[in-house]
């Protein structure tokens, strides 16, 4: 996790996972059936023919023809599993900023894939830390976290879009109610959307997540804008917004939090 503050806004960056690593050996395929175990091998025996000897095969008992890891596991045996940031070997470089204008990019380069079946890159997944906006201080209300909106989301299209009500406290020490907007993209190197899915779909269990996109590549792309609806009924950069309004704290009492997790298996 990082954090910082940016022209007035401190921005919480969480990004977290947990899982160990898979080797870089590539996947075993099971030997077809026919041959009995015997006593005879000793620490060679490998019960279900799958290339990974009984005392390292994690997943006994492995369908014959099925694809493994090193570990001996097949996909339908191996579990999703939380990675420690950074995971697989890769380059994560930040650009931008959540609540101006263009927005926040994050690019991940360099991941290592190994034997590993899936890489999953999950949003608003870390409890730990609020993922919303508020511009009247911390974010310590319910209503100022991120909640999907599925109607404006476009999964398929790599599109996921989040709403919030917030505040903000002016000179006049009136506190008037704001819409809050963050719209999140992810997209391949070649700028090709990637699809989102909700996480029951993808078979995972998440730690507070609703939504990721299967990474299938070894390099990523993540856009993020954060912005609030003014009387007018138009978006603005909640940056921009919070500079431009008569705040009796200028520049420092707006705050957002937005991250993303990695799993595994």
């Amino acid at each position: 996790m990082g954090s910082g503050r940016i022209l007035g806004s401190t921005i919480t960056i969480a990004i977290a996972a947990s899982c160990a690593k898979a080797q870089e050996a590539g996947p075993v395929v099971d030997a077809p059936p026919g041959v009995t175990p015997d006593a005879s091998c000793g620490a060679l025996c490998d019960d279900d023919k799958d290339g990974v000897v009984d005392g390292t095969d994690q997943c006994p008992k492995t369908p014959s023809g099925a694809i493994v890891n090193h570990l001996g596991c097949s996909d339908a045996q191996a579990t999703w599993k939380l990675e420690p940031f950074p995971p697989f070997g890769l380059t994560w470089v930040p650009t931008g900023n959540l609540g101006m204008a263009g927005g926040l990019t994050w690019t991940y380069t360099g991941i290592e894939r190994g034997d590993l079946f899936h890489i999953a890159w999950l949003v608003c997944d870390d409890p730990t830390t609020p993922c919303g906006l508020s511009l009247d201080g911390a974010i310590d209300v319910p209503a100022e976290n991120w909640t999907i909106n599925t109607t404006a989301s476009d999964l398929v299209g790599g599109k996921l879009v989040f709403t919030n009500t917030t505040r903000i406290l002016l000179a006049d020490t009136t506190t008037p109610s704001l819409n809050g907007r963050l719209t999140v993209t992810i997209v391949d190197m070649s700028d090709t959307a990637l699809h989102f899915a909700d996480v029951p779909t993808m078979g995972m269990t998440a730690r507070l997540s609703t939504h990721g996109a299967e990474i299938t590549a070894t390099a990523f792309k993540v856009v993020a804008l954060a912005e609030v609806q003014d009387s007018t009924l138009a978006w603005t950069p909640y940056i921009d917004y919070y500079n431009a309004a008569p705040t009796p704290v200028a520049g420092g009492d707006a705050h957002t939090s937005f991250g993303g997790s990695f799993y595994s298996k």
